[in-house]
């Protein structure tokens, strides 16, 4: 009988100090805080630059897709990249996961569009963007972008709009840009 108790004062004790040394418990934030969805604007910082996003995450929410637009474009000169610019407003479509309860990385697709007499919507270069998240506060997080692009003649077979496998860039950006993500607020 007294092995009984003391093995259940051990099995308690063991459980009441992996509760407390939890990661989320010893940031002093309830589980479930950082979350991928609803609707994010990327405000770059250090010069003119701003896209949206709605992501959607899976059923174990730690993965979510998503679909914006550039808002305010930048050149990709400013990155460091000599490329023509697009005259249009670019989709983005992105994939997001969580690599920790306050860490996430993406990876995210984009075009620079432009008008011509010849054809309507030419796609200038294709953009890629790999990305890491770190969550500050609860529908905030501070992001590192490292970009890549590739020309409109890299995505030949099958020509889905994604480069091809073996393609080398046309350039990546020797720098990265920095982004403020904030969800927009419920009503």
């Amino acid at each position: 009988m007294r092995t009984r108790t003391w093995f259940g004062a051990i099995l308690g004790t063991i459980s009441v100090c992996l509760l407390l040394g939890s990661p989320m418990a010893m940031a002093g934030k309830p589980a479930g805080d950082n979350k991928l969805e609803g609707a994010w604007v990327a405000k770059v910082v250090g010069f003119p630059g701003q896209w949206s996003y709605v992501a959607i995450p899976d059923s174990s929410g730690r993965r979510a897709t998503g679909h914006g637009s550039v808002d305010v474009g930048f050149d990709p000169a400013d990155l460091g990249c000599e490329l023509e610019t697009g005259d249009r407003e670019s989709p983005i479509l992105v994939n997001i996961e969580m690599t920790g309860p306050e860490t996430a990385e993406s990876y995210a697709i984009w075009y620079a569009l432009k008008t011509s007499d010849s054809d309507p919507t030419q796609i200038v270069f294709i953009g890629e963007v790999r990305s890491e998240f770190e969550f500050v506060a609860p529908g905030r997080r501070n992001a590192t972008h490292y970009f890549s692009f590739y020309l409109p003649d890299q995505d030949v077979d099958p020509a889905d709009g994604l480069p091809d496998e073996g393609e080398v860039p046309e350039c990546v950006a020797p720098v990265a840009i920095y982004t403020v993500d904030t969800r927009i607020p419920a009503p």
